[in-house]
């Protein structure tokens, strides 16, 4: 097996006589294993590229075939394998996780290609020069596998045919989010179509979806913004500089506005902050019959509904499991057996002690008038709590 790092600043030769040093090696890059386009020497403290058909390898050097083989100028827009990749963050399509290139694996079969990356320790140790020391098993990553970065201008490299980012679940890539840099981050999620990319920020850190939406182009943030849910742009809305913070306000139109400013005038600890603002909501006066067949419509069925009476006052909750087995031309309201809410200022302990005692699944949050203005899931008290107890941990 052969590695760049056992060419790379070797001497390149022509009948025995060293003419320049090798530096690096440029791809052509959308191909399964890329073969060799150009080899960049210093000759002369000049840095140039020759063709690899004008030279031979031979027991791991590069010797020209003629002495007039033609010399070119570096030319910038290539992809390099030293410059563009060594070192670099790629992503593991079957892992789902970010690694780094610590060497390049290539094949000399007629033809040099790259056919892999070397994310384990044994490529810096073969790097430093120790490796005859040491006893690691290469940790090789076939190319077919990886997507990598053009750092020059930010986008994504696709090495695949048909690219499997689009179908990682959001968390997966949430993770990946986690782990890469800035500028890598935002080549991903503006790769992404707009809702995957949305779902995938909403699960990211909250350090990780401030410095996105912070740092996020204009006519990316404003389709993402908007299939973002209201109560994940408030999480992180005052922490970002009140230049974006009024530039996402105006993207997002005037509803979306009011209910993310009406979020975070909330403490995450009180029912205000805690609720979301999008949930299932239906007259109680209607059937269970044209509750089901409204719900059959939709494309995600939620697991519980808030039943609204008359003046818009919450009459109570149901869950959808109890409708089912139910005569069709009963009425939501004579149904209801769970009347159970809370005002935005009640504390999460609070809120946490009904949710136990009752084993609730959703609660609604109302204001004065009994006015719903959003809802509590038992999956975000999972992830308060969850919250919560990393806090501890680093304390």
């Amino acid at each position: 097996m052969l590695y760049l790092s056992q060419l790379v600043n070797k001497p390149i030769y022509y009948k025995d006589i060293p003419i320049g040093r090798m530096l690096d090696i440029a791809i052509m890059e959308n191909r399964p294993t890329p073969p060799i386009s150009k080899i960049v020497i210093s000759k002369n403290n000049k840095r140039l590229t020759v063709s690899p058909s004008s030279m031979i390898l031979d027991n791991k050097r590069f010797i020209l075939k003629t002495a007039d083989a033609p010399f070119l100028p570096y030319d910038e827009n290539a992809f390099y394998l030293v410059e563009d990749l060594l070192d670099k963050q790629v992503i593991d399509i079957h892992g789902k996780r970010v690694v780094r290139v610590n060497d390049v694996v290539l094949e000399n079969n007629n033809e040099l290609k790259v056919i892999g990356i070397d994310v384990g320790f044994s490529g810096v140790i073969r790097r430093l020069g120790i490796s005859s020391f040491f006893s690691l098993k290469p940790k090789i990553l076939p190319w077919t596998i990886i997507e990598t970065f053009d750092y020059s201008t930010g986008a994504i490299r696709i090495k695949l045919n048909e690219n499997k980012l689009q179908t990682f679940h959001p968390s997966e890539l949430a993770e990946i989010l986690e782990d890469l840099g800035i500028k890598e981050r935002l080549s991903l999620v503006e790769f992404l179509d707009a809702q995957k990319a949305a779902s995938a920020i909403q699960e990211a850190d909250n350090e990780t979806k401030l410095s996105i939406l912070e740092q996020l182009s204009p006519a990316h943030l404003k389709d993402i913004i908007n299939k973002m849910l209201v109560s994940e742009i408030a999480d992180i809305f005052y922490k970002l500089t009140p230049f974006r913070i009024k530039e996402i306000l105006h993207l997002l139109g005037h509803e979306k506005a009011q209910s993310v400013e009406r979020l975070v005038v909330f403490k995450d600890d009180v029912a205000g902050g805690l609720m979301k603002t999008v949930y299932y909501q239906i007259g109680a006066n209607k059937t269970v019959k044209e509750t089901l067949q409204e719900l059959a419509r939709k494309e995600v069925k939620p697991e519980s509904i808030v039943v609204i009476g008359e003046n818009s006052k919450l009459s109570g909750t149901l869950l959808i499991k109890n409708l089912i087995n139910t005569d069709n031309l009963a009425l939501l309201k004579d149904l209801i057996s769970d009347k159970k809410f809370v005002y935005p200022n009640t504390h999460f302990s609070q809120i946490l002690r009904l949710f136990a005692k009752y084993n609730l699944r959703i609660i609604p949050v109302v204001d004065e008038e009994k006015k719903v203005i959003g809802v509590i899931t038992i999956d975000g008290i999972l992830a308060k709590i969850e919250e919560e107890g990393e806090k501890n941990d680093v304390l």
